[in-house]
């Protein structure tokens, strides 16, 4: 049963600051993620008061990272970087995100393996309806410094 929740994305998630394009948390469970995003003259992407309808992929997975984060927390874990690796299908509908329009970035699992390999399905939407659409994968190993530092060691 979904959790339905009011929780700040940054406690969820390693991205900080400006780096962290989700506003809010609104619901989890062990498939799906729904998340909310508003967009600013200030904002990290806003160029000649425009962002991109490709920030959206960026907002998708960071959606995905919030689901992560959320299920290390049930265990205790702080949330950790993982990687995306790559998008498919990716789909834009808009070429842009209207300012001070709260979005609603959804994720739902297609497969998680035990290796911290995934893949998922993303939307975005406003109150139009969606934006963008795509299938992310993404890796979320253990040990990400490692990986970073050195690759995997088999």
């Amino acid at each position: 049963m979904p959790a339905e929740l009011d929780l700040a994305a940054e406690e969820l998630l390693p991205q900080k600051g400006s780096m962290c394009l989700l506003d809010k948390v609104i619901l989890a469970d062990d498939e799906r993620l729904v998340a909310t995003a508003t967009f600013r003259t200030d904002s990290l992407f806003c160029r000649d008061g425009r962002v991109g309808s490709w920030v959206s992929l960026e907002c998708m997975a960071q959606a995905v990272a919030a689901w992560a984060g959320y299920h290390g927390r049930q265990r205790g874990a702080v949330p950790r970087i993982g990687f995306l690796l790559g998008s498919s299908r990716f789909d834009c509908m808009r070429p842009w995100l209207e300012l001070d329009q709260t979005l609603r970035i959804e994720v739902q699992k297609e497969i998680q393996m035990e290796d911290g390999l995934g893949q998922f399905n993303g939307l975005t939407l406003d109150a139009k309806g969606v934006i963008a659409s795509a299938v992310i994968t993404v890796f979320s190993p253990e040990d990400p410094l490692a990986v970073i530092q050195g690759g995997l060691r088999g």
